[in-house]
């Protein structure tokens, strides 16, 4: 529905297209939704410094940037952006900085089967869900 909205000119984000209850709703909201406009890259393989004005999508001062330069191996010679975490990142940040020890996203668990007849089924069913999500 997405893509077909987008070949007839209109935006429209998964987001509002799950939070709409009806149609109706939906349809009438179509005006609303903006194309997400992405500036173009500053950054080029000839910038010397990186400054807030070559970040238009990262609201960092100069010292904040120069902190960013100095911890990429290389430097600005290996940086081709600067921009926020998305919610998700920030949160997987948030968890992995408040762990006290390990990863909060690796879990261990030991698990024991009846038979080896049962062991192999689930084998073969977190393989079914691998295979569902490897791409």
């Amino acid at each position: 529905m997405i893509s077909r909205l987008q070949a007839l000119g209109y935006s429209l984000s998964v987001r509002a297209l799950f939070d709409a209850p009806t149609l109706a709703i939906l349809a009438q909201s179509i005006g609303e939704h903006h194309a997400l406009v992405i500036p173009p890259n500053l950054i080029t393989a000839e910038t010397e410094k990186i400054t807030p004005e070559l970040l238009p999508l990262a609201e960092l001062t100069q010292p904040e940037i120069d902190r960013v330069v100095e911890a990429v191996p290389g430097s600005f010679a290996n940086i081709q952006d600067i921009y926020a975490l998305s919610p998700l990142q920030d949160g997987v940040l948030f968890h992995h900085l408040l762990a006290e020890k390990g990863d909060l996203y690796v879990v261990t668990v030991t698990m024991a089967f009846d038979s080896k007849d049962m062991l192999e089924r689930y084998l073969a069913a977190v393989q079914q869900v691998v295979d569902c999500h490897e791409d």
